[in-house]
């Protein structure tokens, strides 16, 4: 399990591309129900908080203590400092900072993945206050002030894809600012539908969820570590285009695929299968050893 850095290169093995689909979802989703409760009054943001943490924090906690325990019984070659200290940055939602700031990897994969846990969180908590302050105040000034912000992380993504080939910078990788556009653009999203702004125009694109679906694999098997913001480019690109399409065309093919009773079941569980598949994954090869490929 303690591969190096290369491993990444292997197809669709760290599942980069879904975890922008995952932010550009989250932000539609959460940004929907926020300014819904806006429409009819105003944000509970302490009830808000309440649910947040009664929905994923217990999770989290438990698969937490189970790899700060298979950790200290299976690795003795890991001090207790390396174990604790990226187990807390996971419990307090600051692993893309804490791997940031070039610790990523102390104890392999066994936390790391929650780095995505902690920018989505990290939006949890600034994101109801800006819509309180902003889209209360204007509608349109709000949608227009996402999309500014959706300009400056676009730019920032083109920058670094396009301006360098760096194999596994911390930045690009795990940044807030470089994770920010799909968030934003699923944002943007929710607040366009919820007002009724998404025009002719954007409605043709519906048809392509048809194509881009099929391409997300595609882009998940290239998954380039050298540009890793451009995979987010592409992949908030095709996130976008997918959410068009079943929001736009709920009953055409891309909608009832995606509503079809196996996705809503994968849907349900699919944070816990998150939380698990690293933990599950050192059992599977622990038990088979690796596979062939």
């Amino acid at each position: 399990f303690g591969r190096s850095a290369g491993y990444w290169r292997e197809p669709l093995i760290d599942g980069y591309v879904g975890v922008t689909v995952f932010f550009c979802l989250s932000g539609y989703l959460v940004t929907t129900m926020l300014v819904r409760e806006l429409q009819a009054g105003t944000i509970e943001v302490r009830a808000f908080f309440r649910r947040r943490a009664a929905r994923l924090f217990p999770g989290l906690l438990a698969v937490v203590a189970a790899t700060i325990v298979v950790l200290l019984i299976g690795r003795p070659d890991l001090g207790v400092a390396q174990v604790l200290a990226p187990a807390a940055a996971s419990v307090t939602y600051t692993t893309s900072l804490f791997d940031w700031t070039d610790q990523a990897f102390a104890t392999k994969d066994y936390f790391n993945y929650t780095w995505s846990l902690s920018i989505e969180e990290q939006f949890y908590l600034l994101w109801p206050f800006v819509l309180l302050w902003a889209y209360r105040r204007n509608p349109r000034a709000c949608a227009a002030l996402v999309a500014l912000f959706i300009g400056v992380t676009l730019a920032l993504d083109l920058y670094l894809g396009l301006s360098r080939s760096v194999k596994y910078d911390q930045h690009e990788y795990f940044g807030s600012d470089t994770n920010a556009l799909p968030v934003l653009v699923g944002s943007l999203l929710g607040i366009v539908v919820l007002n009724g702004w998404l025009s002719r125009t954007v409605r043709r694109l519906a048809p392509g969820a048809l194509l881009a679906v099929p391409l997300l694999p595609v882009l998940a098997h290239r998954n380039d570590t050298y540009h890793p913001s451009l995979v987010i480019v592409a992949g908030t690109g095709l996130a976008l285009v997918t959410l068009i399409g079943v929001v736009a065309q709920p009953r055409a093919a891309a909608g009832r695929l995606l509503s079809a009773a196996p996705m809503r079941w994968l849907g349900e569980r699919s944070y816990s299968i998150y939380l698990w598949n690293v933990l599950a994954r050192i059992a599977a090869l622990h038990l088979l050893g690796h596979t062939v490929a």
